[in-house]
């Protein structure tokens, strides 16, 4: 690097530092300007608010005292007088915050009042509408008797709503727009002189500061320029480790690809073989059964069988998925009746949603879809399983809807639901989510993942609505089977 006197740097970074101070004070005024032209801004539209409920309250009590001088019903005359007392409370609330004098319920006071509008001059506010709040609250005390013909005070209510009281209220308005229109005026004249001074301010640093700065640039730009050829030699040479690191990985993940589906087609083929020590085992817990055992190895008994069904159901559902990602099983569509399939279903689970004290029903349909029979059912069955064993109370609910134009295989549980950002993650592979009640010989993770590869595999796409705390809904599309004209149409609910 070039180097730079001490003492030009000192005088530099002094002359820059002014500079950014300026700059700062600047930027400092018109946030405060920007402030003051929001406050006043907020203000003006919070008292033209306030005066048009005024405005508006006047003639609402105008209109109760009108309808309070003909209902002759009792029942009536006493919710118009309630009527009538909210809005008079209101109506003075408003004028105490407009008038500087808010009351503990009525709001902030708005500021003082311009030219003395309330309580000076030849015509003041304050009085006007003192003097129609006092009749007001006099037509309310007469109302649950009724009003007496020519009562004055209500005259006077109806006279003035519509006249004088409305007139001042708008010259009110008038009268704080007045005053915030001058007072923009005056911070438009100051963010003047804060843009000319800023603009100085620049034009001080462009000569004093940044043409000395602009030559010692230059120098440094000849280093680095010196710096940069050096760099790009150590880059050819570092490119070409790069390339041959990235062959050495790509060769790598070829061979780990290859063995994962070699041990995929392993899996696919040995199932066979990998079933025999259960069926053996299977064979012998069979004979141990039928000998005479005591109540404690009757109990270990159970567990050992409850340890074999865990252990077939998970082979199974590891075979299964290494059988979908080798390629070994192939659809094969046909027409598919769902009615039977359900009803099927239904029988099956029957028992095992009665042992949980659960409602299973298959909804009635006459849809046929076009799919393969045995995976769909594999589908759905894994889904009803899930949703059984998912769901402590209430029940399990499985039909068909159409939506958008197409058919939904729709499976309801009433269970917990699943939150937001765990809908994808349940899908894969051994994934369960946290409940300490779990069975741990239930299940594994994967029969919501045998799910998602047998509809990526037939093309059925698989969807998932839930709400935490009342339940899910798993859902598989599958393609409907469009009746001949002689045939009556589907009824898929």
């Amino acid at each position: 690097m070039i180097p730079i006197g001490a003492t030009t740097a000192r005088w530099m970074t002094l002359r820059y530092g002014v500079a950014l101070a300026l700059i700062a004070l600047g930027t400092l005024a018109g946030f405060v300007m920007t402030e003051r032209v929001i406050g006043q801004h907020e203000r003006m539209l919070e008292v033209v608010n306030v005066s048009g409920r005024q405005r508006m309250l006047s003639q609402r009590t105008a209109l109760l005292v009108e309808q309070l001088k003909h209902n002759p019903d009792a029942y009536s005359r006493a919710d118009l007088g309630r009527q009538l007392a909210e809005a008079t409370d209101m109506f003075e609330a408003a004028h105490r915050r407009l008038s500087g004098r808010a009351g503990p319920a009525g709001g902030p006071a708005l500021g003082p009042p311009p030219k003395d509008l309330f309580f000076g001059g030849s015509d003041p506010l304050d009085p006007l509408v003192s003097r129609h709040i006092a009749a007001l609250r006099a037509v309310i005390a007469a109302a649950p008797s009724g009003l007496p013909p020519g009562m004055a005070d209500a005259d006077y209510v109806t006279t003035q709503a519509l006249g004088p009281l409305l007139d001042r209220l708008e010259v009110m308005v008038a009268l704080y727009q007045e005053e915030g229109e001058a007072g923009f005026h005056s911070l438009h004249r100051m963010g003047l002189a804060a843009l000319i001074l800023t603009l100085l301010t620049l034009l001080f640093e462009a000569l004093v500061i940044f043409r000395p700065m602009t030559r010692h640039v230059r120098d440094q730009f000849t280093e680095i320029a010196r710096m940069t050829d050096a760099i790009e030699r150590a880059n050819a040479t570092l490119e070409q480790q790069v390339r041959e690191r990235t062959a050495e990985l790509h060769a790598a993940k070829n061979a780990a690809e290859q063995a994962h589906r070699a041990k995929s087609r392993f899996l696919a083929h040995a199932s066979h073989d990998l079933h025999q020590p259960l069926q053996a085992i299977g064979m012998f817990t069979g004979m141990l059964e039928r000998q005479s055992q005591t109540a404690k190895a009757m109990a270990m008994l159970t567990d050992l069988k409850a340890a074999q069904r865990s252990m077939r159901d998970l082979l199974n559902a590891i075979l299964e998925i290494s059988k979908l990602e080798s390629g070994v099983i192939l659809p094969k569509p046909a027409d598919v009746p769902l009615s039977p399939l359900l009803d099927q279903l239904e029988a099956e689970f029957a028992g095992q949603a009665d042992a949980k004290g659960l409602r299973l029903r298959a909804v009635p349909t006459d849809v046929v879809v076009h799919s393969d029979p045995a995976l769909l059912e594999r589908i759905i069955r894994n889904l009803i399983a899930n949703a059984i064993r998912y769901t402590e109370q209430g029940g399990v609910l499985v039909g068909c809807r159409r939506r958008g134009g197409a058919l939904w295989i729709e499976v309801y549980d009433t269970g917990r639901g699943i939150a937001e950002t765990d809908r994808r993650r349940i899908f894969e592979e051994f994934v369960q989510l946290d409940r300490p009640d779990r069975d741990r010989s239930e299940g594994i993770g994967l029969g919501l993942a045998i799910v998602e590869r047998l509809a990526r595999l037939l093309g059925h796409p698989v969807a998932v609505r839930s709400v935490e705390g009342k339940g899910a809904v798993f859902s598989v599309q599958a393609p409907e089977v469009t009746p001949r004209r002689d045939e009556p149409p589907a009824s898929g609910r």
